[in-house]
């Protein structure tokens, strides 16, 4: 439709005709909900290479983000309410896959976007609630489409440097050589961030080798990466009020690596049918450094010794080491304020195998569309965590001790008990589905769809026996809608059921009375029920000419034992648990105009989440009761979950120039934390983009970019702190705490292509 155009022109959200998602060779136009694709490729040319959260989120309706750690690297990616988030805790919802791969991780179902080499991927596609897209999409699916030496031709190199020492690069080759091709790419990123301690470092690589000829293809592909991030993380909003550039207790780092390796075949036997197969292995390692405050103190009753949880006293309530020795004062500098840094390490190696076959052949004399399919994955993951006992200096550095904190060691401490955790957690989940759209008339369309699920949790403790345990979950999802095209528009309406089953992460750590330190401990703990959603979903779609499309719909998913992370009254512990009904509902509107050289893109979405149960939640939030609860009511809104939302872009497009300008707009949210809505909101915001390119030669290009052009000063995730254990020079009384964004950022860089 843009095919005149400059390639940076071409920035509007297409409808494709396939994508690399389960039952993705069905004809999106006949599916019964909203499936929407960019162009990574035309976006990001002649642009700052960024994380595709970041990339996408202006030109997707129902896309919000929010970003805990403060790093532009680890942003969630938020789908009607529906999350895809690095962050361990977070109620994960979106399944996203890389190449047909899902790579939702296999401990936690986190997904890390940086370590998706954004450089590689071809097109980004989201689609909402499907059984067939399998576990985890409660809310959609997300399919990244990468390149390959068929689809991407050429030598492209690219440099930028800008804001806050930020430099940014990456390279690429393709080439096809007969029936073969060849597609290599690398890239890289420096940012010394804009606030204190907060640099990161990317390096990526891709590869595919792919043969391409009569009935078959054949494709390997290599991805690898190892990521450095110093995420400053939420920090109180008093400190912030003097410094935005200020961040809370620290040291607080992310060593991130993943390599997998993918061998992807297709087969046509005749011209109506196409078999597909996948086979993958895939290897990822986290490592995580965590400084924090600690609830470890002088005891009661003998000021020599350290005491932890309980009454405080000696020699009850003494806290610990591993070597079962209790801890004396002098473990620490005199005079020093207690503090304590978290040490977590996750492996994880996963494979898995997918077959689908499809079919475009008539039935009964009426066009048909099916597809059935098989996935199998396994994972197997080392997880290990323990806590020193360190120094928290005045300047909010936590300074180890070399005490490791064993409470388990004790013969007399209570629960929740803090010691070193060691298991081996195995998950195998296996899919069976199918989805047919079949043609009544050659206007309307009615899709059945299907898929069994059955998923394998199992714990092995190598400390002791506490953590062993085994689960089992399964279930069959179905799904029903029709379709109906109009002159230039076409009609749907659907209904879909999706579950995903509680991860490893979750099921170690759900017992109230035994909570764990976020992110790190780990207790035997009783099991939890696997999330469905069920989802209504109705809309509109078309061009009312060449020039102008849209997309208008409506939706409703109602959630059943929806699993909530819970903050305790304890510092730094919390719980998972099922947290009864929970119900997404919304309206998403695009609309696109193109004439010449000109393009405008126009988006807005209304998210309603709220709790539909009357429920006392734990909380540490300021409206938190004696006994640390809050009391949500039927109809209390989400938290970070902003009602509206508003993107609109401008883009013009000439010989060898180009300008563009980008308008964000999202309303207030709510705390995390705050379910009971008592607290006041993360205001709203919004913010102005510019950018431009010019061709200086023949494949050689200048670009410059500005984000943020009113330098505003705003926040993009909040939550509430415990204030009690910091060094005397501190003296804050405001629990709650914020990720500031950096303000006004200016990019500019070369883009060379031969």
């Amino acid at each position: 439709m843009l095919a005149a155009l400059p390639a940076f022109a071409q920035q509007e959200v297409v409808t494709v005709t396939g994508t690399r998602l389960p039952g993705g060779t069905i004809d999106p136009d006949k599916l019964p909900g909203q499936t929407q694709s960019l162009s990574v490729s035309s976006l990001s040319k002649d642009r700052q290479t960024d994380v595709l959260p970041n990339l996408v989120a202006g030109r997707l309706p129902g896309v919000s983000l929010s970003d805990e750690q403060g790093s532009p690297l680890q942003p969630d990616f938020v789908y009607r309410g529906f999350k895809a988030s690095p962050i361990s805790g977070v109620a994960e919802g979106l399944a996203v896959y890389q190449n047909g791969t899902r790579i939702n991780e296999a401990f936690g179902d986190a997904v890390n976007w940086d370590l998706v080499p954004e450089f590689a991927v071809d097109r980004f596609t989201l689609q909402s609630g499907n059984p067939a897209l399998g576990l985890n999409a409660l809310g959609g699916a997300v399919a990244l489409d990468m390149k390959d030496g068929f689809s991407a031709t050429g030598t492209h190199a690219q440099i930028s440097a800008g804001s806050f020492g930020s430099v940014t690069g990456d390279a690429e080759y393709g080439g096809r050589f007969g029936d073969f091709g060849v597609y290599l790419g690398v890239g890289g990123m420096h940012d010394g961030g804009f606030r204190d301690r907060s640099a990161s470092n990317l390096r990526q690589a891709y590869a595919d080798i792919g043969y391409e000829a009569g009935r078959a293809t054949l494709h390997l592909s290599l991805s690898a990466a190892n990521d450095k991030i110093d995420a400053a993380g939420p920090t109180p909003i008093q400190m912030l009020e003097a410094d935005r550039k200020s961040i809370f207790t620290h040291p607080q780092s992310m060593a991130n690596k993943a390599e997998l390796a993918q061998l992807r075949g297709t087969y046509r036997p005749s011209p109506d049918f196409l078999l597909t197969a996948s086979l993958y292995y895939r290897h990822f390692s986290q490592g995580l450094v965590d400084g924090n405050t600690t609830d470890v103190k002088a005891c009661g009753n003998d000021p020599s010794e350290f005491c932890l949880e309980g009454d405080g006293d000696f020699p009850g309530d003494a806290l610990y080491d591993r070597n079962g020795n209790p801890v004396p004062v002098s473990a620490l500098p005199a005079g020093a304020t207690p503090g304590e840094t978290d040490f977590s390490r996750t492996g994880s190696h996963a494979m898995g195998v997918a077959l689908e076959l499809s079919s475009k052949r008539d039935a009964f004399g009426h066009g048909n569309d099916f597809a059935a399919g098989a996935s199998y994955d396994r994972g197997r993951t080392a997880y290990g965590a323990f806590g020193e006992l360190g120094a928290l200096l005045p300047t909010l550095e936590v300074v180890g001790s070399g005490v490791i904190i064993d409470q388990a060691t004790s013969p007399t401490a209570s629960p929740p008990l803090e010691q070193p955790v060691d298991i081996r957690a195995t998950n195998a989940y296996a899919g069976l589905y199918l989805i047919d759209a079949f043609d009544l008339t050659a206007r309307w369309t009615v899709t059945l769809s299907g898929r069994y699920n059955a998923a394998h949790v199992a714990l092995a403790d190598r400390i002791g026996s506490g953590l062993n345990g085994h689960h089992d979950y399964s279930r069959f999802d179905p799904g029903a809608g029709a379709t109906y095209r109009l002159p230039g528009a076409t009609f749907y309406l659907g209904y879909s059921q999706t579950n995903r089953a509680p991860t490893p992460g979750e099921l170690s750590c759900a017992d109230p009375t035994s909570p764990c330190i976020l992110d790190t401990f780990l207790v035997d703990d009783p099991p939890l029920k696997q999330v469905v959603a069920r989802t209504w979903e109705t809309g509109l779609r078309g061009a009312f000419d060449p020039r102008v499309d849209w997309n208008v719909s409506v939706y409703r998913a109602e959630v059943s034992d929806d699993i909530l992370l819970l903050a305790t009254a304890v510092n730094g512990f919390g719980y998972f648990t099922n947290a009864g009904e929970t119900r997404h509902q919304g309206f998403d509107a695009s609309l696109g105009w193109h004439e010449g050289p000109w393009r405008a893109d126009l988006a807005y979405s209304f998210l309603d989440a709220t709790f539909r149960d009357a429920l006392a939640l734990s909380s540490n939030s300021p409206a938190a009761d004696a006994n640390g609860l809050i009391h949500v009511v039927k109809g209390d809104r989400i938290p970070l979950m902003p009602r509206n939302r508003i993107s609109a872009s401008l883009d013009y497009a000439a010989a060898r120039w180009a300008l563009g300008a980008q308008l964000r707009w999202q309303s207030a949210q709510y705390l995390a934390g705050d379910e009971s809505n008592r607290e006041p909101q993360i205001p709203g915001y919004a913010t102005v983009g510019l950018h431009g390119a010019y061709e200086i030669a023949s494949g050689a290009s200048l670009f410059a970019e500005v984000e943020n052009l009113f330098d505003r000063k705003y926040f993009t995730y909040g939550a509430f702190a415990d204030l009690d254990g910091l060094p005397p020079n501190f003296s804050l009384s405001d629990p709650r705490t914020f990720s500031p964004a950096p303000g006004r950022l200016i990019y500019g860089g070369l883009r060379l292509s031969l």
